[in-house]
């Protein structure tokens, strides 16, 4: 993640706080309910997300990139990232999450693709691995647990926000990121060599597949 930070010459923050065996009971009492209301990776996780938003609106960020720790961005990323503030300007968009991963495989068909146009308004997000937001969305999800707290993973939490027209969730046309330990840019946490090898095989023949499926609908 260092290089890759210094190679797209982003400027950062690491959310170093939050981890499982730190997390006290009044934090997760204050934050969390249901199945969250323990102590889990899933849970630090998620309240590493709510630190990024509080973290903005602490210090009116209008506007920032969440990237969790095994993401891999590509070479364009920058670049494509200007293109896709210059369109949140130019629509006038507020109150959002831009997913720009692929990770989960799922694509904006070929026959929504629209010339000049990079976001497209969708229903559910594409996990959390790398998305955008702003402070209005920020401010949305922040109130949201203030009031009825978090109860499932983060990328859930995004989906139930947009189900329930608090938010805006958007996909980036063509995705520019993707988890590290699927597509072998990173170490995965399978141990087993074969396993992993794998697993990155099938992956990318997989996303090939998906690929091909959402040019032809």
């Amino acid at each position: 993640m260092e290089q890759q930070l210094f190679d797209k010459n982003l400027n950062h923050r690491y959310i170093l706080e939050g981890d499982k065996e730190t997390i006290s009971e009044i934090t997760l009492n204050n934050y969390f309910g249901g199945e969250l209301n323990k102590l889990s990776n899933i849970t630090s996780c998620a309240y590493k997300h709510i630190l990024a938003y509080e973290k903005m609106v602490a210090n009116s960020i209008q506007y920032a990139l969440i990237l969790e720790d095994d993401i891999y961005v590509k070479s364009h990323f920058s670049e494509t990232i200007k293109k896709v503030l210059s369109e949140i300007e130019r629509e006038n968009l507020s109150n959002f999450m831009i997913s720009l991963e692929d990770s989960d495989l799922r694509f904006v068909k070929r026959s929504e693709l629209k010339h000049n146009k990079l976001l497209y308004k969708k229903q559910t997000g594409r996990l959390a691995g790398a998305y955008l937001v702003d402070l209005k969305f920020a401010e949305k999800a922040l109130n949201e647990i203030a009031e009825n707290k978090c109860n499932v993973p983060i990328d859930w939490f995004h989906n139930i926000l947009q189900n329930n027209g608090i938010v805006n969730i958007f996909w980036l046309s063509k995705a520019v990121a993707t988890q590290g330990s699927l597509n072998g840019k990173m170490k995965s946490l399978i141990g087993n060599s074969h396993k992993r090898t794998y697993r990155i095989v099938t992956y990318n023949i997989q996303r090939l597949y998906k690929i091909c499926l959402y040019n032809l609908r």
